[in-house]
């Protein structure tokens, strides 16, 4: 069993007792009204200037991979320095065995920006679902994860219930698998998901396999200006970046950089 389908399998058992039950939140959700456009707010961001990268900035502790790096992360003070260095969405990581995230921290962290947030999670039911669209703009489904029949189904549900969905792939098998849907919103990970080893050409190679119609996000393995650059080369102008975020002594100035080349510095000279 690799790492993946560990967390798989925990997130199963964290889910067989619920807090509140499935009833209760369709009834929440029918009075939410705060819906934000996670990929409107990604393309505009592209849109803004032809060497802008719309940077979605990710709330992480921690990973599989790496331990925790972030132990002390503190989510208001995250949304509100990412949301001044220019990132076009939040992401929040809310597993919490192998991630250390949680609801509260996107909930925390959205109440204190204006901007798209995109619950980063092991999304399997319908009711997590629901969950997600209680307090967030989007939500992750990895192709991975899911049968065919389900990830269309959750993707289904989560449009119809207002939410944008970031569509993970990770290798060809992946594309084949989600080619009859089109999906507006697709996100290449760079990080093979049962090794968790990093190439950061897997994006740049396998966009070709999308249509101009469709925003692709890279995802693992970014954290420079110069890798934003050369995976814009191919065309890809959105970007998740969690880990070089979370652990930088200054994030407003690492961010601003990421999104558009220039420092503190250069604005002020």
């Amino acid at each position: 069993m690799n790492v993946l389908d560990e967390i798989i399998v925990s997130r199963r058992k964290d889910y067989e007792s619920k807090a509140i039950s499935e009833t209760e939140l369709h009834i929440r959700y029918r009075e939410r009204t705060d819906f934000r456009s996670f990929r409107a707010a990604l393309q505009n961001k592209i849109q803004s200037s032809s060497n802008t990268a719309a940077v979605i900035a990710e709330i992480k502790r921690g990973s599989p991979s790496k331990g925790l790096f972030a132990p002390n992360l503190d989510p208001i003070i995250c949304a509100t320095e990412y949301e001044k260095g220019g990132a076009a969405c939040l992401s929040v990581l809310t597993e919490p065995h192998y991630f250390s995230g949680s609801l509260d921290d996107l909930i925390t962290a959205r109440r204190n920006c204006r901007l798209p947030v995109l619950r980063k999670d092991f999304i399997i039911s319908e009711y997590q679902v629901y969950e997600t669209a209680l307090y967030a703009d989007c939500m992750l489904l990895i192709v991975r994860c899911l049968d065919t029949p389900q990830l269309k189904d959750l993707h289904d549900l989560a449009t119809e219930l207002q939410i944008d969905v970031l569509v993970e792939v990770s290798d060809e098998e992946d594309i084949r698998k989600i080619d009859p849907f089109h999906f507006p919103l697709i996100g290449i990970n760079n990080r093979n998901l049962a090794t968790m080893n990093v190439n950061t050409e897997s994006a740049r190679n396998f966009v070709r396999y999308f249509t101009s119609d469709q925003t692709i996000v890279a995802a693992s393995g970014i954290s420079s200006r110069t890798d934003i650059e050369t995976t814009m080369r191919f065309g890809i102008r959105s970007f998740l970046i969690g880990e070089c975020l979370s652990k930088s002594s200054d994030r407003v100035e690492t961010l601003r950089q990421l999104v558009t080349g220039t420092s503190r510095e250069n604005n002020h000279s």
